[in-house]
């Protein structure tokens, strides 16, 4: 693993990957960030969890022998129990979504006002989430998937949360420049990353 001039580690990937987000929550539609906290799974949300896993049952015919992981947060959790029905999945907490700090909770609106200077910096979402006051930053959420990439033994399929799925693929694919939120996997759908190389 070698790390770019922004600090993104670019990691090689040895097995192929399919990339689930959580269905619409609650607070996805006020647009609140949620980081760790949670809300519930809208109908909308649920529906697409549900496309999810028909979607899902055709592309893993083609991945051989697999795991699949999910985050531990209960938006993910339960994307994951309707889009697997009664299949067994492993809970990773490395695939939690990016902690938010203080701004965990609110909308953009709540941000400028309690925090007008610092809500104000960033004009994509992506970097939001990374410079949340108090919140977990780039350089522990690249650790800990990097460490979790390691350890993958074979191909996997992963339900987990937009700030971490986009900075997964661009640790494997893209660098810093893919670091942003229109590279976000839309929710509903399954974003698959064939084995690459990298850097080492």
């Amino acid at each position: 693993m070698s790390r770019t001039s922004c600090d993104l580690p670019q990691v090689s990937l040895r097995h192929q990957l399919l990339l689930l987000r959580h269905g619409e929550t609650v607070w996805n539609r006020q647009g609140r960030l949620q980081g760790r906290l949670d809300s519930p799974l809208t109908e909308t949300g649920r529906e697409q969890a549900r496309r999810q896993g028909r979607d899902l049952e055709v592309l893993r015919q083609g991945v051989g022998p697999h795991r699949v992981f999910c985050s531990p947060l209960k938006r993910a959790q339960d994307t994951a129990r309707l889009a697997l029905g009664t299949e067994a999945f492993i809970t990773e907490a490395r695939l939690v979504e990016i902690g938010c700090g203080r701004w965990e909770g609110t909308t953009e609106a709540e941000r400028a006002q309690s925090d007008p200077e610092a809500s104000g910096r960033f004009d994509d979402e992506i970097e939001r989430y990374l410079n949340a006051p108090g919140g977990e930053g780039l350089a522990a959420l690249t650790d800990r998937l990097a460490a979790f990439l390691a350890d993958l033994e074979g191909p996997a399929v992963i339900f987990s949360h937009k700030v971490v799925l986009v900075t997964l693929r661009a640790m494997v694919t893209g660098g810093r420049s893919s670091l942003v939120g229109g590279m976000a996997p839309r929710q509903g759908t399954i974003l698959e990353l064939p084995p690459q190389p990298g850097t080492v």
